[in-house]
Order: C-alpha cells, then sequence, then structure tokens
C-alpha cells in the first residue's frame, strides 16, 4: 500500500512540473506588425528547465540537449521565439490544414546560432568550412556514417547567428567595382543563389566568386532578392553601398520560422535538398497565412535589416523566374496567393496544400503548377467550372 502510494505521490509530483504554465520573453508581432518582445506561455514543454518539448527541441549549435533556462538572456530570447513560433506554425498544419503527416511527425531538433554547412554524410562540415551567418535552413534526415561514429538524423531546422557586415570595411576603393560586379555576375548565375552571405564575406576578405561555386544548396531567406536588386539596378554603386550595415537573425523573425516550418510541412512531396522557385513559394505562401500578413521577413528594429516580400506587387511571369536563382522572388508567393483569394478564403489553405501534393520538386511554374491547381480545383472548388475560369483569367492577367 505504501508503495503504491508513493508511486501516485511521484507521478502526480511530476505531472504536475512537466503541466506548469512555463512563461519566456519572445519576439511577436504587435497590431502594427512590428516586433515586440512581450511573455508568453511555451506550450507543450516535456522538461521543467530547458526548451525540450513533445514536439520540438531547442538546441545551440552542434549539441544535442536542450537549451536550459539558465542561459544568457540573449540566447534565451533566440530560444524561446523559435519554440513558439514552431509549435504555432505546426498547429496551423494540423489543425486549419489537417495534414496527417505533420501530425505525425517526430520531434524536430532545432539549432540556433549554428555556423556550420551541412554535410549530407557527415551532418555538419568542418567548423572552418565556409561559416554561415545571417540565414536559416531546414535539412533533410540522414543515415550518418557508423565507421565515422557519425549517428542518424531527423529533419532538423537551422537558424544561424546574425553578424554584422559594414560595407566600409571594404578592402577597395571604388575603382574596384569592376571587379565586384564581375563576381557578382557570376554568384547571380548560380543555379543555387542563396549564399548571399559567402557572397559578402568572399568580397570583404578579398576572395573571389569563384571561391563560392562549391557550396551545397543552403536556403536564404530574402538573400537573391537583394542580389537581384543589386545587379538590377541602373545606379550599381548607390545600391551597393547605399546600406552600411547588413544583418539578419533569422531566429527571431517569426516570418522566417514559418517559413522554414512550412519546408518541414511539405517534405512529404518536395525535396528539403532543393531550393526551387515552387518550393520556396509554397513556403512563403505557407509562413503568410500562418503570420496572417501579406509580407515577409518584414523589418524587426534591432535584429532584421532586410526589406521583404511584397504579395501585392503587380508582376507578370517571366520564363526567366523557372531558373534557380530566382527561388527566393516572390512571383510564385504572390501568385498562390492571389490563387487562394480566387477560389475562396473558405478552403484557400487545404487547396494549397492539396495541391502540394501533386507536385515533386522540380517542377516548372507554368506547366507543372498552374496545371496541378486546375487538377485540384476539380476535387476541391465549390464550383468547379466556374472557378477553374476565373483561374485561367488570372493566369491570363499574369501574362501565362
Amino acid at each position: 500500500m505504501r508503495a503504491i502510494f508513493i508511486f501516485f505521490t511521484v507521478f502526480f509530483q511530476i505531472t504536475n512540473v512537466f503541466s506548469r504554465e512555463v512563461k519566456k520573453r519572445l519576439v511577436l508581432r504587435d497590431e502594427n506588425f512590428r516586433g515586440v518582445i512581450q511573455e508568453k506561455i511555451l506550450p507543450d514543454l516535456i522538461s521543467n528547465d530547458s526548451y525540450n518539448g513533445k514536439y520540438f527541441k531547442i538546441v545551440y549549435g552542434k549539441s544535442n540537449n536542450a537549451i536550459s533556462f539558465d542561459e544568457t538572456e540573449d540566447i534565451q530570447l533566440k530560444a524561446a521565439t523559435t519554440y513558439y513560433h514552431l509549435n504555432k506554425a505546426r498547429n496551423f498544419f494540423v489543425n486549419i490544414v489537417h495534414s496527417q503527416y505533420v501530425q505525425n511527425l517526430p520531434q524536430i531538433v532545432v539549432r540556433i546560432d549554428l555556423i556550420n554547412v551541412f554535410n549530407e554524410v557527415g551532418h555538419f562540415a568542418n567548423d572552418n568550412l565556409d561559416p554561415q551567418f545571417n540565414n536559416a535552413l531546414t535539412v533533410p534526415e540522414g543515415a550518418g556514417y557508423p565507421s565515422k561514429e557519425i549517428g542518424p538524423w531527423g529533419i532538423e531546422v537551422w537558424f544561424r547567428p546574425a553578424k554584422e557586415i559594414n560595407i566600409k570595411d571594404f578592402p577597395g576603393s571604388f575603382e574596384s567595382l569592376g571587379g565586384i560586379k564581375a563576381s557578382l555576375i557570376s554568384f547571380r548565375n548560380q543555379t543555387h543563389m542563396s549564399n548571399f552571405q559567402s557572397f559578402i564575406n568572399s568580397l570583404l576578405l578579398g576572395g573571389t566568386a569563384s571561391s563560392i561555386s562549391s557550396n551545397g544548396p543552403i536556403r536564404l531567406v530574402g538573400s537573391s532578392i537583394m542580389v537581384e536588386a543589386i545587379y538590377q539596378s541602373s545606379d550599381f554603386v548607390a545600391s551597393f553601398f547605399g546600406r552600411k550595415i547588413y544583418r539578419l537573425d533569422a531566429a527571431l523573425v517569426p516570418e522566417i520560422i514559418y517559413h522554414e516550418f512550412s519546408h518541414v510541412a511539405l517534405s512529404e512531396h518536395l525535396e528539403l535538398s532543393h531550393s526551387t522557385p515552387v518550393n520556396e513559394g509554397l513556403a512563403d505562401y505557407f509562413a503568410g497565412k500562418i503570420s496572417n500578413s501579406k509580407k515577409l521577413a518584414m523589418k524587426i528594429k534591432d535584429y532584421n535589416l532586410f526589406n521583404g516580400k511584397e504579395v501585392k506587387k503587380k508582376q507578370q511571369y517571366q520564363m526567366a523566374f523557372e531558373r534557380g536563382e530566382y527561388a527566393n522572388t516572390d512571383f510564385v508567393f504572390g501568385l498562390l496567393w492571389n490563387i487562394g483569394e480566387t477560389i475562396g478564403i473558405d478552403i484557400e489553405n487545404d487547396f494549397i496544400y492539396h495541391l502540394a501534393s501533386r507536385l515533386s520538386t522540380n517542377v516548372s511554374i507554368r506547366d507543372d503548377l498552374i496545371q496541378a491547381t486546375l487538377d485540384t480545383c476539380k476535387l476541391d472548388c465549390k464550383n468547379p467550372l466556374n472557378d477553374r475560369l476565373k483561374l485561367y483569367k488570372l493566369y491570363s492577367s499574369k501574362n501565362f
């Protein structure tokens, strides 16, 4: 009898500890969509002293231990912000989109302030090999390398530390801009135009564009928009030197967090190792819906100096948008948003998610994405014939 009493006493103590409300300071959006720091309850924690939850475990760098509640305020702010918003994104896909795939996902390890490049075999590349800053990515699961004592890993989300890049520290003069532009053009034409930080580091350290070309397909929210804007500018000097400091702490930007989890949610059909216009546009769409905003990665004072994407931009289709270097531009994002508004707001989230299930990784916008919307409309639209005519009209306005 005494043993039973002790068992239930311990059980209720443990239950009480893990069910108590834990409030932490984190970054949220206010009613004006500005970044603010507030206290919020962290849902579904399974630890009393760390950021270890039922669905997400937040770790620092290459560690596999959850970040402690005793860590520094800066680290805890990142851990709490990523934990809270990842749970919000998961709830969207489970309760709004009704994704069985997301519901059945095991706990996901989330790494903050990790500088290592992803390695398909070794998980992490060497610390000295092209350290990463100012970006975020989601990596696919891997089998590891048992003979080298590298164990397997599941899907993970990585957030890089922020690093200020001050253009005034650039080692050169205005006369060297010709060489810079040549490097920029080379970088722009790469298949995976995503690692803006490496490009800038290469310039600041006096490297060349060729030193960047061996990078793997690493995803960076907004980077190609910035580089494309620089490239297309008629006043190259003014565009490149107009902003003196670049810095992005992705772990503190809710829309980037939603974007990365959207890649996780879509990974049943779209590979995580590829960054394409359709893949990124779909992730942008769901990030926009989760945030209930028409913009992504908007400016957060002190944390984010990158401009956001605008879903309402009036942009027509161009063949160039099919290329990998346009993966992070906002054409597909805006197109998907308008598709949702065209077929009806009450079904749009399910519609776009069902649409994604008809796609594979390397699909085109003009043929595959458009056809998938029309096929999905046959089953999901309330008035399939009329709604498909509305979609045809939308596509015509976009120059398809």
